[in-house]
Order: structure tokens, then C-alpha cells, then sequence
């Protein structure tokens, strides 16, 4: 799902930068698990093996490229979440036999050639993600949208369309009429009622990836599962955000008492902020707490009281770019003004939860789960 632009993929302009890429060592598995995703992708489909080659960031916005049997990947995509899309796209132009056109048309006829052919490596990609990495159709059709999604967030802060692309939402709908999702068939199944959905347990390596959008931007994050920890006397799980960032909950319940930034603590709950009441059950209940934020910089230190009444509505089934998962759907009211200020939906499959909707002062706050390693 390239956003580049055209003119060097339809002329043959770009110049492959030259010299060597220095790599991490997570970036070498990463691209070994690409090259390993394209051989796959190779044999399924009956045509010759496509190498991979890393070529330098640049400024352009060029996550990877395919041209004449080869397939270039920027180098910042290996650390994207949205890497599989990337891959998968320009992989569809690959098997679809996609080059660049002839020369003697003129620039805005080869520009709107390409569009269909942006749409049907779209649909490719969802096809060679449900033949080749597993993945159940809508999650993959997911996937797509997901990376669609982000791309419109990032035109609404004033990135062009890419030439040769239609817009985000029109290739979103053009995906959706390929691939009409049966709500009844993904709903199918016993109900999770039937057994006591009791408190998960987690383990060191566990971690979620998650993609957020909100007025101020989009993007993508990991929650991982650190250590345990004892604090003030109660056994916590301790969850990793980034390099310096760590979360506390509560063992018993997951309920939240301690955000910390660089080891010093910034945010508290008393008591500890309960996202969910065990084993969960259709029915309400209300808490009271108390969050208290340290000074940061020239912001001063604040603290808030407020009391929620949080309703667990019942079943829902739900598409994410992970998948596609039958979860407990809670809605949570600030009781002094009846306005609802979160949804959740968790999964016990997942072990947390998979979407989340949250009002917050800076606008509405939209978290989905895009992919889940439980080791």
C-alpha cells in the first residue's frame, strides 16, 4: 500500500540510492521474515522468486516499491506496524504483473492509469494475505483499512493525495464492495456467557500492538509485559510503552494504580482505576477515584476526583486489523453528567481488550488492536 509518488515508477526516473544500510538486528529478522513472506508468496502463486532489497530513508513517503521483478523496501518500514500491508501491496502489483507503462502518453493519462490498478492491488493484497499469511478474509480486508485509515488522519493534517491514488476513503469503499463482510456468519458461535469469564493472567513477553487516531494525528504503539512488581504491598503487572514509559495494574482485577516516565512516577489512581469487575457479567457498577498528576515542566501538578457508572452491555463481535473477535462490550457514564466517556470491548480471547472508544478534552480518542503475541 505504497503512498509514493508515480512519475518514477511510470518513467523509470528514481535512482536506487547507493552505498549499504545499516540494519539492527531485530531489522535483519524483520527483513528475513519479509523475504520469507515474499518466497511464500512466490511459489502460491507459480512465479519467480522476488529479492528484497533495503534502500535508505528518504522524505518522499516511499514505503516500498515494486519495478521489473524487484521489490524495494524502505528502510523505517521494517519498524512499521503497518509492514505487512506495505509488503503485501506491492506484492499484489508483483503477481498481477503490474509494470510501468509506455512512454508517449501524456503525464495525466498515465496517472489516472494507474489508479484501477492501485485498486486491484488492494484486493491482491487481501488475497494473498488470506492465502499465504493465514489470515481470515475480513481481518485482512481489516488490515487494509486500517492502513487507509491512517493514511486519510494524515491527509487531514495536509499530506497531498499520492498521484496515481484515489483518495483514502474512495479506495476504502472500492475494498468494501469487493469484499461484503456477513455480520451473521462472524457472529456465529456459543455465547461467552456460558462459562465465568475470570480475571486473564499474563506473562512476561505478552504484548499488543495497538493503531489510535484522534484529532491530533494517528499512529501506532506496544503494550508489553515487562515484569512483576510489588507496589505498596500489592502484586502488579508492569507494562512497558515505548523506552521509558511503564504502566501498574493490579494483579487481582487489572485494575490501573501508577503511570511512570523515566522510573518517576507522573500519574496515580486511588484507589486503583477498575476497567473491569470479575468474572464479568451483564449488569453495572460505579467507582470513585481520585487521579493525581505530577508537574511536568511548566504544566502544574492537578488532581481530580470523578465517579463513573459502567454498564457491561453484553456480546458484541468485532473486526479489528487483528482479527476478527466476540467480546464484552462495557460503556462507562461520568455519573455527575450522565455523558458516556468510554467503550471497551474485551476479548478473553486476546486477553485485553481489542477496540476502545474514549471522550477526552482534546477530542474522541479510537484505539483497535492490530496484532497480539501471547508467548
Amino acid at each position: 500500500m505504497t503512498r509514493r509518488p508515480l512519475i518514477p515508477l511510470v518513467l523509470g526516473l528514481f535512482v536506487l540510492a547507493a552505498g549499504c544500510v545499516s540494519l539492527t538486528p531485530t531489522q535483519k529478522e524483520t527483513l528475513a521474515d519479509v523475504q520469507r513472506f515474499a518466497d511464500a508468496t512466490a511459489a502460491a502463486y507459480g512465479v519467480m522468486r522476488i529479492p528484497v532489497t533495503v534502500e535508505p530513508a528518504t522524505n518522499l513517503g516511499i514505503g516500498g516499491r515494486y519495478r521489473q521483478g524487484n521489490f524495494y523496501l524502505n528502510v523505517k518500514t521494517l519498524d512499521s506496524a503497518h509492514l505487512n500491508t506495505i509488503v503485501a501491496h506491492e506484492l499484489g502489483h508483483y503477481v498481477l504483473g503490474h509494470e510501468p507503462a509506455p512512454s508517449g502518453v501524456s503525464m495525466s493519462e498515465l496517472l489516472k492509469a494507474q489508479e484501477p490498478r492501485e485498486l486491484d492491488a488492494n484486493a491482491k493484497a487481501v488475497e494473498i494475505l488470506t492465502r499465504v499469511k493465514g489470515m481470515s478474509q475480513p481481518q485482512a480486508v481489516r488490515t487494509i483499512v486500517v492502513f487507509l485509515l491512517s493514511v486519510q488522519s494524515a491527509q487531514a493534517k495536509g499530506q497531498p493525495n499520492t498521484p496515481g491514488h484515489l483518495p483514502p476513503a474512495e479506495e476504502i469503499a472500492d475494498l468494501l464492495a469487493r469484499f461484503p463482510a456477513s455480520a451473521a456468519t462472524l457472529a456465529s458461535g456459543p455465547s461467552l456467557m456460558m462459562e465465568p469469564i475470570l480475571v486473564p493472567k499474563w506473562q512476561p513477553g505478552y504484548a499488543w500492538t495497538f493503531w489510535w487516531q484522534s484529532p491530533q494525528g494517528s499512529g501506532t504503539f506496544v503494550w508489553s509485559v515487562d515484569r512483576e512488581q510489588v507496589l505498596d504491598e500489592t502484586d502488579c503487572y508492569v507494562i512497558k510503552s515505548g523506552p521509558t514509559r511503564e504502566f501498574y495494574y493490579q494483579k487481582a482485577d487489572l485494575a490501573w494504580r501508577m503511570e511512570t516516565l523515566q522510573g518517576g512516577p507522573t500519574r496515580k489512581a486511588s484507589p486503583a482505576q477498575l476497567r473491569y469487575v470479575w468474572p464479568m457479567a451483564v449488569g453495572s457498577w460505579e467507582q470513585t477515584v481520585t487521579i493525581t498528576s505530577e508537574a511536568q515542566g511548566n504544566s502544574p501538578g492537578t488532581r481530580e476526583t470523578r465517579t463513573r457508572v459502567c454498564e457491561v452491555m453484553g456480546e458484541e463481535t468485532v473486526i479489528v486489523a487483528a482479527g476478527v473477535y466476540r467480546t464484552i462490550k462495557t460503556v462507562c457514564r461520568d455519573k455527575a453528567t450522565n455523558e458516556v466517556v468510554s467503550r471497551m470491548w474485551y476479548s478473553p480471547e486476546a486477553k485485553h481488550w481489542v477496540k476502545e472508544w474514549l471522550r477526552q478534552p482534546s477530542g474522541d480518542l479510537e484505539r483497535e488492536l492490530m496484532d497480539v503475541k501471547l508467548k
